[in-house]
């Protein structure tokens, strides 16, 4: 059955991928994992008809894409946030650091210090905190704006 899906869709759902992806390579990477992902659901894919089976894999093709724009946003999002709190430890020596620290909420400035001196995750501040995750991150990056403003204006100085 995989093997007649593959001869009767292989082009097209690439055609379909490079659309999504506006790259030929990634495109076949994401049919590729389709098939995959095809191959773990050989039981519930007999049970559908010929078009059913189409449009599973087109659905299965439009998720695993998602699923890596999501990916490659938290990781572009991840160092680009690393890029900024190594650019501010540059500039700035332990103590100023720490006094520029200070000066944010008490409980910023708990969730500041555990994250980047710490090393905690937002899921891991979360469960201590009793936040979601998604408020531990609105959190530190309210902190971090905090930062930099003080940080701009003491270097004006």
């Amino acid at each position: 059955m995989v093997e007649d899906l593959y001869t009767s869709h292989y082009d097209e759902l690439v055609y379909y991928c490079t659309n999504l992806a506006r790259d030929r390579a990634t495109a076949e990477d994401l049919v590729q994992e389709t098939y995959i992902r095809a191959l773990t659901h050989l039981e519930d894919l007999q049970d559908l008809s010929r078009g059913q089976r189409r449009a599973w894999l087109y659905k299965a093709a439009k998720r695993i894409y998602i699923d890596r724009v999501r990916k490659l946003a938290r990781e572009v999002c991840v160092e680009r946030e690393q890029l900024e709190l190594e650019l501010f430890e540059e500039d700035l020596t332990q103590a100023a650091v720490g006094q520029l620290v200070s000066r944010l909420p008490e409980m910023e400035q708990a969730l500041f210090t555990m994250r980047y001196f710490e090393g905690y995750n937002a899921t891991e501040l979360g469960e201590l905190f009793s936040l979601p995750p998604s408020t531990v991150r609105a959190r530190l990056a309210s902190a971090r704006k905090k930062l930099s403003g003080w940080y701009f204006e003491m270097d004006k100085s």
